[in-house]
């Protein structure tokens, strides 16, 4: 039944997706803005984000790297680009969290109107960085960019499964997140918020994915984040097999243990609060990862095909193969509305390579790599094509 549910909403957030989000355009007003990049050891990738950052920033506005626990230039590449940086060498304390929080204790002594994060990789679009800025200080609440990874050119259909698979939990789901319960979540990169709103938050930690912490930590305080469908930013995958290992694990396992730890707390305070918001994150958090929500309800429909044969109950086997469809469905639509240009019908059976390469992220690498916070590139990390 609970699989049936999750399919449910699923299938809903893709249907709302295709409404889009209107927005009124954000006024041309926000204060000063402050750009914090985490790095760790990002020499050879960090320059063409700054000088894209850079592009987009007025006089006011100030770009600020923090040099995490880096052993290469990073520091002094990020000199040369024109960003302030924050040097942090605590290598007990190795994580995304911690970088960002080191950044907003800096900045104590002189906060901005707005707080922006992006990742030492990533591209804004034209006028992107201060489109999110913007509806940020317009709307008094949190704004995620449209965050979207790209397969490197000529990487082959593996690349443009995962393309299409990003695709759907950034655009897809989360345009019918806030489509339905008027929430969505930061997504890694292109995140503004007021400083009001983020000063007080704890982001100083070694969880593995801290922004889907910082997200419900927002929701929570009544600071719910919303989606730019139009402000969009850019990466590229990795097409290094350990740190693309490393990115998946990162996300599939460490949502599934917050998601373990966290949901049961966040229903009953959104319950007790009338927070619908709160409420619809949970929810949707509570939805695995797509290979490994497949996976489960084809377990729970072959059980139930065997119950159905030995006793001839058929409610299992029925709930199972509903929740499949559901799933299909949902997927379809994403990919009809929103994805045959990432994953064109030539490559589609590179999603069956796809989901080979996932034996790994579940496998003993996967599990390996988040015992600990770890980047996806940083120490292994190769120039931007």
């Amino acid at each position: 039944m609970a699989g049936l549910a999750l399919a449910g909403l699923l299938f809903a957030e893709a249907i709302a997706a295709l409404a889009p989000v209107t927005l009124r355009p954000a006024a041309d007003g926000a204060g000063p803005i402050a750009i914090v990049v985490p790095a760790h050891n990002e020499a050879g990738t960090i320059a063409p984000t700054l000088d894209n950052i850079r592009a987009q920033l007025r006089d006011r506005d100030r770009l600020i790297v923090v040099a995490d626990n880096c052993t290469d230039e990073t520091a002094e590449t990020a000199l040369r680009h024109g960003a302030e940086v924050l040097v942090r060498n605590a290598p007990e304390a190795r994580g995304k969290g911690y970088a960002l929080q080191f950044a907003i204790d800096a900045l104590r002594a002189a906060p901005p109107a707005i707080i922006v994060f992006a990742d030492a990789d990533c591209l804004f679009d034209d006028g992107a960085l201060q489109k999110v800025a913007g509806l940020a200080a317009q709307e008094g609440r949190p704004v995620q960019a449209l965050y979207l990874m790209k397969a490197p050119a000529g990487a082959g259909p593996r690349w443009q499964a995962a393309e299409f698979a990003w695709l759907f939990i950034n655009k897809v789901r989360m345009s019918g997140l806030q489509r339905i319960f008027d929430v969505t979540r930061f997504t890694g990169s292109g995140f503004a918020a007021p400083w009001r709103t983020v000063e007080h938050a704890k982001v100083g930690s070694g969880e593995i994915v801290e922004d889907l912490a910082l997200s419900l930590q927002l929701v929570r305080a009544g600071a719910a984040p919303m989606l730019a469908q139009d402000a969009a930013v850019t990466s590229l995958f990795p097409t290094g097999e350990a740190a693309m290992t490393r990115q998946a694990a990162r996300w599939s396992l460490g949502s599934v243990r917050f998601a373990a730890r966290s949901f049961m707390a966040l229903i009953r305070q959104g319950i007790e609060q009338r927070n619908w918001r709160l409420i619809g994150a949970a929810a949707d958090l509570m939805i695995p990862p797509l290979t490994l929500f497949i996976a489960m309800l084809g377990a729970v429909a072959g059980l139930g095909c065997a119950t159905w044969l030995a006793t001839g109950f058929f409610g299992a086997f029925s709930l199972g193969i509903s929740a499949l469809v559901l799933t299909g469905l949902a997927l379809f639509i994403g990919w009809v509305a929103y994805g045959r240009d990432a994953l064109p019908p030539s490559a589609i059976g590179g999603g069956i390579q796809f989901i080979a390469a996932k034996a790994k992220v579940f496998g003993k690498a996967g599990r390996d790599s988040v015992k600990q916070w770890t980047p996806t590139r940083g120490d292994d990390a190769e120039p931007r094509p």
